[in-house]
């Protein structure tokens, strides 16, 4: 029996528990929608812990404070809305998160700026985290033509000095990279 896409669509916490993220690290989400990935993040990381969401649509942050209060996890959660395609766009500090993820984003905005972005944030001993649709047909995600590739995104990684650790796959129609800072 073939499996339905929501049996095989990206499991956050396991995606998180699988990558390591640990109690008391920072996780800023670069483009983070409604929190899919943000409240699985909060419970790994804990009040010692900080999961910052960071997008450009204010009905998307209000979704996510929403779910936020339902999973009791204010202490942990915070949100900005920022154009992270601006030259520190989304206003936090230059290496202050131990993680920052880029998911499902990438074939809607720049590539290329946004990598940026998550670079500036992300500490020396830090790592970031890019999920992008495959360039492939899939039943689900945004038309073909939009999509980025792997080639394309380690590319712009190369450029920005940032070292592939590992690669990923976060579900059937998507892959992962995780990307780690060069010593300069």
């Amino acid at each position: 029996m073939a499996q339905k896409p929501s049996e095989t669509f990206i499991r956050p916490a396991e995606l998180w528990h699988d990558l390591g993220l640990k109690a008391g690290q920072t996780v800023v989400h670069l483009g983070s929608g409604p929190g899919f990935f943000l409240i699985p993040a909060a419970k790994l990381v804990g009040k010692t812990g900080m999961v910052i969401g960071v997008d450009i649509f204010a009905s998307l942050l209000q979704d996510l404070e929403a779910n936020v209060k339902r999973e009791d996890s204010q202490a942990v959660i915070k949100t900005i809305r920022a154009d992270i395609e601006s030259p520190e766009g989304s206003t936090l500090p230059a290496d202050s998160a131990d993680w920052v993820l880029v998911a499902n984003i990438l074939h809607q905005s720049d590539p290329l700026k946004v990598i940026i972005e998550a670079r500036r944030l992300v500490k020396a001993d830090g790592f970031i985290a890019i999920i992008a649709w495959l360039r492939s047909a899939t039943p689900l995600g945004p038309p073909l033509e939009d999509r980025v590739s792997k080639q394309d995104i380690l590319k712009i990684t190369e450029q920005l000095h940032l070292r592939l650790d590992r690669e990923f796959s976060p579900s059937p129609y998507h892959f992962g990279l995780l990307l780690t800072r060069l010593s300069s």
